[in-house]
């Protein structure tokens, strides 16, 4: 093929890269005449100020931040009056409450610091709300931002902190340094709609054919991941792409990314419900206060025809 076009995406390390390196890999992208370059962000803020200035075209990143960012809540100012939407959902993480091995429930976290990656967004906010659900109020503990999961884990093992919310494969990573899980947002919060793809809409609305073939591409992947006589090949793409990740890990990684409700079969939808609760949490923490009830203004599924 002779016209590939790049598609450069920021985001979080984690299992929810899997389509992409499947569509990668098994040629999905090149069908649709795309190269993909994933970059790792480190934190929010980097992956927003860079999508808003042009620099990447897509984000796979949590709706929070989309929300935060077109309310004015964002943790720093922009370049330009944001535009940004959701336009697919994601692979759901489920976040682990990580602590060091001394902390046995909620109650040892009075006094503690807990590190989050920045405290104004969706995962800081989940951490409060689990935080005061199990009996802690906010003076009874610190959050300090450090930044993406892997530096909230590497904060951790050095000792720096006495907890984090950590999704796979840096929540297994914890444990094999001999962190401890307490708790996690699936159990002891209702259904959230954590990860998206997003982008701005000046950029989707003068790309659009290529932002339907990345959205193709995608599709096939997740479809092809899905398929029963692909599953031990789905594990090696897995365990090559992610930092850190052991076969093992892969295994126990897959065995939850095929669950028929959370898993990757429908991950490109996005939860009403899911959206209504980050919506209230962030209604419920966010600053300057606003009372946030327009999934609408954030998400746009017609791109993939996915309504």
């Amino acid at each position: 093929m002779s016209d590939i076009t790049t598609i450069k995406t920021i985001e979080f390390p984690s299992t929810g890269l899997l389509p992409h390196h499947i569509a990668d890999e098994k040629g999905f992208f090149y069908e649709e005449g795309l190269d993909i370059e994933i970059t790792a962000t480190p934190n929010s803020v980097f992956q927003i100020t860079n999508l808003i200035d042009g620099n990447f075209h897509i984000a796979g990143t949590a709706l929070d931040n989309i929300i935060a960012y077109q309310e004015g809540q964002g943790v720093t100012e922009l370049s330009r009056d944001p535009d940004l939407f959701a336009f697919m959902g994601a692979s759901q993480v489920n976040l682990s409450l990580v602590v060091q091995k001394e902390f046995i429930n909620y109650q040892d976290l009075k006094g503690q610091s807990l590190a989050v990656d920045a405290l104004s967004t969706g995962f800081a906010f989940m951490l409060r709300e689990m935080l005061e659900i199990n009996g802690l109020n906010p003076n009874e503990y610190e959050l300090v931002p450090v930044g993406a999961t892997k530096a909230r884990l590497e904060s951790l093992v050095e000792g720096k902190h006495a907890g984090a919310l950590l999704n796979p494969p840096f929540t297994e990573a914890g444990e094999s340094a001999g962190l401890r899980v307490i708790d996690n947002s699936q159990k002891c919060l209702p259904p959230c709609q954590i990860g998206v793809m997003a982008a701005c809409k000046s950029w989707a609305e003068n790309n659009t054919e290529t932002l339907r073939a990345f959205i193709r591409a995608e599709l096939k992947a997740i479809k092809w991941a899905t398929e029963p006589a692909n599953i031990d090949e789905t594990v090696n793409i897995l365990e090559r792409n992610i930092p850190g990740m052991s076969n093992s890990d892969a295994k126990s990684a897959m065995k939850i990314m095929l669950d028929p409700n959370l898993g990757l079969a429908n991950s490109y939808r996005i939860n009403e419900e899911g959206v209504a609760f980050i919506l209230a949490l962030r209604s419920k923490y966010g600053k300057p206060k606003k009372k946030l009830v327009d999934p609408t203004r954030y998400i746009d599924l017609s791109y993939g025809n996915l309504l």
